[in-house]
């Protein structure tokens, strides 16, 4: 198993923040600001942060441990990140912390946070059913600006 401790402090810091970046890069990921399915995305991105302290990965429980005992967990998180920079962040730092754990990791540790991080963004973006076209359009469970979200977060986590 990946020990936190084999990184340095940054580096660290990067693997434990990074659920949290993707949590807010797939909430604003639909361009929506209802206040409402802001709640629901969040409440399922607490969920699977939950479930992540509870892991068959021990190197996840590990970071999900570490994110609630820092108290940064996305229960604390109220704002609205509404704007682009939160995916772009998302993205980057995803790509980054994955890079980190296959330079210096176990590779089974590696596949298990990815795997984390698009259960994350996927939960989250089929928590608020969402309309595509317009008010009189559909409502489509995950939309397609979440669908491409959860397609480049795939690419940059490389699965």
């Amino acid at each position: 198993m990946t020990e936190l401790s084999a990184f340095t402090e940054d580096e660290r810091d990067r693997i434990i923040e990074t659920p949290g970046v993707v949590l807010k890069g797939a909430i604003v990921a639909d361009g929506s600001k209802n206040a409402l399915a802001f709640l629901k995305e969040v409440t399922a991105g607490a969920k699977v942060f939950r479930e992540a302290q509870r892991h068959e990965n021990a190197f996840v429980k590990a970071v999900a441990t570490a994110l609630k005992d820092r108290g940064t967990g996305v229960e604390n998180d109220h704002e609205l990140p509404f704007t682009d920079v939160a995916m772009t962040a998302a993205l980057k730092q995803a790509e980054e912390a994955l890079a980190l754990l296959r330079e210096r990791g176990d590779a089974t540790d590696a596949d298990a946070y990815a795997d984390w991080l698009l259960r994350i963004a996927t939960e989250v973006a089929k928590a608020a059913r969402s309309k595509e076209a317009g008010f009189f359009s559909r409502k489509v469970d995950i939309s397609e600006g979440e669908k491409l979200f959860i397609e480049q977060l795939t690419a940059a986590v490389g699965r």
